[in-house]
């Protein structure tokens, strides 16, 4: 299970890509946007994460676009609510940057979100 928790004290989006070996030409399926309220928490994968690949990827930013949690790993993603796989387009769209997150073998991972 892959859970997120807002501790920022404002609203955010959260977006993952993670494997998915049915998309093509790259198996990874990317999905957002959850919209999380100050002290919500939203489980965006119920499955066993590490039994499903190792690295994941997220984005989030508050409704303000002065907070983000991002990394060096970009990608192109839609400004409305999606879930598809790269052989798909979108628009309007814009580029992030995601960070990583390195589950291990473990079932479970929570990532809270603080300002």
């Amino acid at each position: 299970m892959l859970r997120f928790c807002n501790r920022s004290g404002s609203t955010v989006n959260v977006m993952i890509e993670r494997y998915d070996s049915g998309c093509r030409p790259e198996p990874w399926r990317r999905k957002g946007w959850w919209r999380l309220q100050p002290d919500e928490c939203k489980t965006v994968y119920g499955g066993d994460v590490g039994d499903l690949n190792r690295y994941w990827y997220f984005y989030a930013v508050n409704i303000l676009g002065t907070t983000t949690w991002s990394g060096p790993y970009p990608e192109t993603v839609p400004d409305s609510v999606f879930d598809y796989c790269p052989d798909i387009g979108t628009s309007p769209s814009h580029n992030i940057g995601m960070r990583q997150i390195d589950v291990g073998d473990n079932k479970h991972r929570l990532i809270d979100l603080t300002g």
